[in-house]
């Protein structure tokens, strides 16, 4: 079963104990909750009567808790844009525009501390826990002043604020008071924030190894880096932005010295696209692309395993297939743009000098055609009935006339420590009835196939797991999610863990057991995130059966479904060892269900 982080971890920080109220904004602004049956905390937030420098070290915390643990789904200034905003079934709400429900301080009060429980309709399609426990009253309150600032201004800032008080308030908490990439939450970030005063910029449109243009550093502030902790912020609107990015100008005086022209734009060929995207398919092997991204695109070539930045960071190979994995959108415009000027301070080198433009095109338009677009949350899979016994074998032909549901997963912010980045986002996830047996086939990108356990109980901290991205030896495994017991009245668990009026059961796969010819899962029962699950051994079997090919795995769950059930819930978790991930350091998905077609 997953190896706990639990008794290896320490408990966050006092600074990071406060993003633990983060993630609880999440359903703040939903349009369609409803006020819960609680008694609200008396009187008005008790901030608004305390002197100035109070309020803003309140709201200066609030913050640092936003940009850890909120930013992931609700974006960098809570518009519901960040990269897991669709990963479960109620979408990351806009924290500008909160509902009425929640319009007085002590309702969000109310909300912040009970968290999805205080949802009246439809409380399990929120991820949202509750704080009460976790975050004293002050820290709470802290939160709703952020909300009402991101509800009155862009930046939660006053509107006659400098370009310098924007980079303290909005910036340094990443970048560092000074601006060389040492802020409070630098050391759980990956890829690092830059070092804003010494570089490397490593997206510019200027030539490999160059400073950037003043335009660069402008157009990364106002897009953001897609699927990294640099989120956009081209909301604060133009006069604020030009203002900020002004001041971070003056932090890289000496490296911007000395001017330095952009690349001259280059014409599209003429060559038919689809001409272009076949012959961009051979470039891409010709140019040794594979070597760090793999045969078909997955990040999982034999020399991008340990490569690391400039600073010693990991250096992880993109993830060619997925586009919001393409830190500048995965266009064929800007992967251009990237294959031209490399990405400084990494191993993506220019290839300026080794391929024409019109194989930078080519390549381009084949990598647009390879990357699939992001996945919004999809509650059904429709499973395939037939009269056949399913193949137990995960790569039987049989599985291609199944259709497949991609399943996104998001970050693991239910209990401390929290781990915000998870390495898997997305499962395909087929399903095939015969009679009363039901068999699952998962299907997921992993770099490297994980078995060992040699690093069990060696991740001591977040910051630790990051430094080691990559090269941690922890086995894969990913789990199947349901409910104990069916509801009369159809009403589901907490989606992490269940709780214990809810109890869920998991079939665990570990490509560690397979590696040791164990082809059973372990079945566990889970009472709620903060309880430790406990095995149950008189269960049915499940079996299971697995390979690895080419950056992906395919696990196949076979076993007895729910009797009678024409319709049942599941719900994923996964765990990539090389990335530092076990125990509760792990991705998730909301319910879905399996319906028979």
């Amino acid at each position: 079963m997953p190896e706990t982080t639990d008794r290896l971890l320490p408990r966050l920080p006092t600074r990071f104990a406060r993003a633990l109220a983060a993630i609880a904004l999440m359903a703040i602004a939903s349009n369609s909750a409803h006020a819960a049956d609680t008694t609200p905390p008396p009187g008005d937030n008790p901030l608004r009567a305390a002197d100035e420098a109070t309020r803003q070290q309140a709201t200066a915390e609030a913050w640092g808790t936003f940009q850890h643990s909120c930013r992931p789904c609700h974006g960098a200034l809570g518009a519901g844009d960040g990269p897991y905003a669709n990963t479960f079934p109620r979408a990351a709400a806009d924290l500008r525009r909160p509902s009425r429900d929640i319009a007085t301080d002590a309702a969000r009060f109310t909300r912040i501390s009970d968290g999805a429980a205080a949802l009246r309709e439809r409380p399990t399609d929120s991820n949202m826990p509750a704080f009460g426990g976790s975050l004293d009253d002050r820290q709470i309150w802290g939160l709703v002043l952020l909300l009402e600032d991101f509800g009155n201004r862009g930046t939660g800032l006053p509107a006659e604020a400098s370009g310098a008080d924007i980079y303290a308030g909005r910036c340094s908490v990443c970048h560092g008071a000074t601006g060389v990439g040492n802020g409070a939450l630098a050391a759980e970030l990956l890829p690092a924030p830059t070092d804003l005063v010494h570089g490397p910029y490593r997206f510019r449109s200027t030539p490999f190894g160059a400073a950037p243009t003043e335009n660069d550093i402008m157009t990364v502030t106002a897009n953001g880096l897609s699927h990294t902790a640099m989120g956009a912020f081209k909301s604060i609107g133009p006069n604020q932005l030009e203002d900020v990015n002004a001041h971070v100008v003056t932090l890289a005086a000496a490296l911007l010295a000395t001017p330095v022209e952009p690349i001259p734009g280059s014409p599209l060929p003429t060559q038919p696209i689809g001409e272009m995207v076949t012959s961009g398919r051979a470039v891409y092997a010709k140019a040794g692309c594979a070597d760090c991204h793999g045969a078909v695109g997955r990040g999982d070539g034999a020399k991008g395993v340990a490569l690391t930045d400039a600073a010693g960071h990991p250096a992880i190979p993109t993830d060619l297939t997925k586009r919001w994995r393409y830190k500048r959108g995965g266009g064929s415009p800007t992967t251009f743009n990237v294959l031209t000027s490399g990405v400084n301070g990494t191993p993506m080198v220019s290839y300026a000098e080794t391929l024409s433009a019109d194989e930078r095109w080519q390549v381009a338009y084949y990598l647009e055609r390879l990357a699939r677009n992001g996945v919004r949350f999809n509650t059904k899979v429709l499973a395939s009935v037939g009269n056949a016994d399913v193949p137990s074998d995960p790569a039987a032909s049989f599985w291609d006339t199944v259709a497949a549901t991609a399943v996104p997963l998001g970050p693991q912010l239910e209990h401390v420590p929290f781990w915000t980045q998870p390495s898997v986002d997305v499962v395909d996830v087929k399903a095939a009835v015969h009679g009363d047996d039901i068999a699952l086939l998962l299907t997921w990108n992993d770099r490297t196939k994980d078995v060992k356990t040699d690093d069990a109980g060696k991740v001591s901290s977040v910051a630790a797991a990051l430094k080691g991205y990559g090269g941690w030896r922890l086995p894969d495994q990913i789990a199947i999610q349901f409910p104990e017991k069916p509801d009369p009245k159809g009403s589901l668990p907490p989606p992490y863990a269940g709780d214990s009026t809810h109890p869920v059961r998991r079939w665990i796969w570990s490509a560690e057991r397979m590696e040791r010819g164990e082809s059973n899962a372990v079945i566990d029962r889970g009472v709620g995130p903060r309880t430790e699950p406990e095995v149950v051994s008189d269960a049915p079997p499940i079996a299971t059966s697995a390979m690895y090919a080419d950056g992906q795995w395919r696990v196949l769950f076979r076993g007895k479904r729910p009797p009678k059930a024409t319709a049942f819930p599941i719900a994923l978790q996964a765990w990539d060892g090389a990335a530092g991930e076990s125990g509760r350091w792990q991705s998730f998905s909301g319910w879905l269900m399996v319906t028979l077609k």
